[in-house]
């Protein structure tokens, strides 16, 4: 019976110690069916749908903290990218860090999403792998909306508004080609307001000889974002605006302005719709307009139904729109997918 007792109290030990892990994610992915195809003004006859099992970004992740004393806490986290269809995946490839929390505000280091990546995903409320079927466009990677290795600072909340800086330093972006060798460092702030349920947010990036400034190089890369809506139980609106220069592989300059909106019905229905609007978008690498006119046009519709708290059943159709003539580009997706949290 003793040796019982103490085989019990040495099994317990690694779980006391573990209390603080907790383990999270999100499985989720469904099919889409792209249609209405367009490319450089003629109309796709040959392959008139495409019609796939995708993944809507899935994630699993460790978090922890410990208390040190009353006014300091150590935090830790480590994120990665999971495919319920196999392909790329691996360790540590979302947001993972170690930091302190406190009084004086909460400090990380390790690789991390910068404010812009953090904020301009706000309003695209939707599940997708097709950059039709959601505001991927707004939303997209360049040199300063990405994950970094980095570090961060951010403040306490000072009634509703909150700050954050990132830098990520030079010699954690180091690269071949022509601009490897120089100072890459990129830097963000972001500055956020929450009240009863009202919310705004701008943050701004720069990425010093990004690997998206080409030629002619630009002194003054950067992207800026505005944003501010209302949410409750009910309903969500919202609009955002972002500018963005020298950051971005196919364009020099991108100018873009987004609207969503989601009503819930009740507890398991959720209405939802989203239009985005892109202008004066030049092409790399001088002034021509991409898609000839430069502009895009964007509207998504759909609705999530939720089974429980944790698993919900979405589905929307979003059409894309750019250029005209024989720039014109234009498509069409529909979708249908599943995704549960724990």
């Amino acid at each position: 019976m003793k040796k019982t007792l103490i085989a019990l109290a040495l099994t317990a030990l690694p779980v006391a110690s573990m209390a603080d892990v907790v383990l999270y994610g999100t499985i989720k992915g469904g099919v889409e069916t792209t249609f209405a195809k367009k490319s450089d003004g003629v109309k796709d006859k040959e392959d008139k749908t495409d019609t796939q099992i995708v993944d809507y970004s899935s994630r699993i992740g460790f978090k922890g903290h410990e208390h040190l004393n009353n006014n300091l806490t150590a935090i830790w986290q480590l994120e990665q990218k999971v495919n319920i269809g196999g392909g790329e995946a691996g360790f540590s490839t979302r947001d993972s860090f170690v930091g302190l929390k406190g009084s004086f505000g909460t400090v990380k280091a390790g690789y991390q999403s910068t404010p812009l990546k953090e904020l301009n995903g706000t309003l695209d409320i939707w599940e997708y792998d097709s950059e039709v079927a959601g505001l991927a466009h707004f939303t997209r990677s360049n040199d300063v909306v990405k994950r970094a290795t980095a570090i961060t600072y951010e403040t306490p909340d000072f009634g509703g508004f909150t700050a954050k800086a990132f830098v990520s330093p030079s010699d954690n972006n180091h690269r071949a080609g022509a601009n490897g060798d120089r100072d890459n460092a990129v830097y963000g702030l972001g500055l956020s307001y929450r009240n009863a349920g009202f919310f705004a947010d701008v943050a701004g990036g720069t990425a010093k000889n990004g690997a998206n400034n080409g030629a002619p190089q630009k002194s003054d890369p950067y992207q800026a974002l505005a944003q501010a809506g209302f949410e409750n139980e009910k309903f969500l609106v919202g609009a955002a605006y972002q500018r963005a220069v020298a950051v971005d592989k196919a364009y020099d300059v991108v100018n873009e302005a987004i609207v969503t909106g989601a009503y819930n019905v009740d507890s398991a229905l959720r209405l939802k719709a989203s239009v985005a609007y892109g202008w004066d978008i030049n092409e790399k690498g001088g002034q021509a307009k991409a898609w000839g006119n430069g502009k895009y046009y964007q509207g998504i519709v759909g609705a999530d139904y939720a089974l429980s708290k944790r698993t919900v059943v979405n589905g929307q159709v979003g059409y894309f729109e750019a250029g005209k003539g024989g720039d014109k580009e234009a498509a069409g997706v529909a979708g249908v997918g599943l995704s549960h949290k724990f």
